[in-house]
């Protein structure tokens, strides 16, 4: 009978010991959260202005010049419209 309690006692112990593990792992997840969000924000916010800046780029592209740019996209739309048909 006492060798069941002191079984028991082990296990009891054992989980117990998880636990605390499991904790002290939920706290460091908890702790790097933050420092990982803010990593993905600046290059959220890096690739946000590196595609701003390209846009701006195309729209000087088109201003210089309206006639090529109209062509192209007419060609491209047409090209699109022909692969989709089909």
């Amino acid at each position: 009978m006492t060798e069941k309690k002191s079984a028991e006692g082990a296990t009891v112990e054992e989980l117990q010991a998880q636990i605390e593990a499991l904790q002290k792992a939920l706290e460091e997840a908890r702790a790097a959260a933050p420092e990982d969000a803010e990593s993905i924000l600046a290059d959220a916010e890096a690739v946000r202005e590196r595609v701003q800046e390209g846009l701006q780029d195309i729209q000087g592209q088109i201003d210089a010049h309206p006639v090529p740019s109209a062509l192209l996209a007419f060609g491209l739309g047409f090209l699109i419209g022909r692969l989709l048909t089909k």
